[in-house]
């Protein structure tokens, strides 16, 4: 058997990313070249189906017949990695992420077997690693980001580009960006359970108050849905009065939780009170801008493709290889997202040619 390197060079011009051809089949004896079908079975058992590359290469071999390495497999990654950083995927979906009006942001901790290490003490880096996952509300793009930690710094630096409005889950590292972002909505899923937390701990009554912030939240937004549905901005009557229960019910879960005995300091109804009081503008943000969903569903649905990994696999060996499989995974969810079935996307890419999320308007009519 004889083994060919196909060297790969980018141009330092204009950064082309150019292979050599593999010699054609049948022209040197023992010869295996493995085409482009073999190397999309790699990326999508292992970047989307989850499955390790030992098992990746068991399981090309069962059902296709054609035995490969898990080298082979992880290498078949690595290559449509290299081709996608080349082609500028990246700023192409940072391009596109910042021209949307509104942006769900929410992040995921994740399993990092061998972490980075601080260049000056050789230390391991503190932190848990986490994946951050920005979607607009269409869910047309999805972007995940590898981060070494969970930081307040980590997810306002990758989230410096944006300008618009941002559907957060309550993470308090988002309230150092107002003064670059239109807006904060907060993701009212994450109000309503820390609400029914609270109306579970009694004593009597007395947290019935956030069963009532539930209710009122879920009819502010069926008051939205509706109005919207008939081309219509809600009754500001109708929210008005909702906005005024709410203050009530939130000022009485202050008062009578404030210096309410608990075990280890203040009652755990009285903080969500104090919260719910001091971040209303940003919970209510939805009843006043169309384009603002009132929860961040949207992150959340693109969290599970980290989550569902990890139970597969376990882990990722490094902060570099998590990265990779971050990059691929945005790929191949945003291709298909746009009509690309996903062996197209990854036959497409590792021809040269990957798919790349469309220009904002602005920069069409600059090109």
């Amino acid at each position: 058997m004889t083994e060919w390197l196909l060297p790969s060079l980018a141009c330092p011009c204009c950064g082309k990313l150019t292979t050599a051809d593999a010699p054609p089949p049948g022209a040197h004896p023992g010869t295996i070249s493995y085409g482009p079908g073999i190397n999309a079975a790699a990326v999508l058992l292992s970047g989307y189906g989850n499955v390790p590359s030992e098992r990746a290469a068991r399981l090309i071999a069962m059902l296709l017949g054609m035995p490969v390495s898990p080298g082979f497999v992880d290498r078949a990654s690595a290559r449509l990695d290299e081709i996608l950083r080349a082609a500028g995927f990246g700023d192409a979906m940072q391009a596109a992420l910042a021209d949307a009006p509104v942006l769900g942001a929410d992040e995921t901790p994740v399993n990092v077997l061998t972490r980075d290490r601080y260049p000056e003490t050789g230390e391991p880096e503190e932190g848990a690693p986490h994946v951050l996952i920005v979607r607009p509300p269409g869910g047309k793009l999805t972007w995940l980001r590898a981060m070494s930690s969970r930081r307040a710094a980590a997810i306002t630096a990758i989230l410096s580009f944006f300008t618009g409005i941002l559907i957060t889950g309550g993470y308090t590292a988002c309230q150092q960006m107002p003064g670059d972002l239109a807006g904060i909505q907060q993701c009212a899923a994450h109000v309503i359970r820390r609400c029914r937390a609270v109306s579970k701990l009694g004593p009597g009554s007395l947290q019935s108050w956030a069963e009532d912030v539930i209710i009122i939240l879920r009819q502010a937004h069926l008051a939205c849905e509706d109005a919207r549905s008939r081309g219509k901005p809600p009754d500001p009557r109708v929210i008005k009065d909702l906005r005024a229960r709410y203050d009530e019910a939130v000022s009485f879960g202050i008062t009578h939780n404030r210096h309410r005995d608990w075990h280890d300091g203040n009652h755990p109804g009285y903080a969500p009170g104090s919260w719910l009081h001091g971040y209303a503008p940003q919970v209510w943000l939805f009843t006043s801008d169309s384009a603002v969903a009132w929860t961040n569903n949207v992150s959340e649905q693109g969290a599970k493709a980290a989550k569902r990994h990890q139970a597969v696999s376990g882990y990722w060996h490094t902060q570099a290889t998590l990265a990779r499989w971050c990059r691929i995974r945005s790929y191949l969810d945003s291709a298909t997202a746009h009509g690309l079935t996903v062996l197209d996307a990854v036959s497409t890419a590792l021809a040269g040619k990957p798919w790349l999320p469309p220009l904002p308007a602005g920069d069409l009519l600059a090109a």
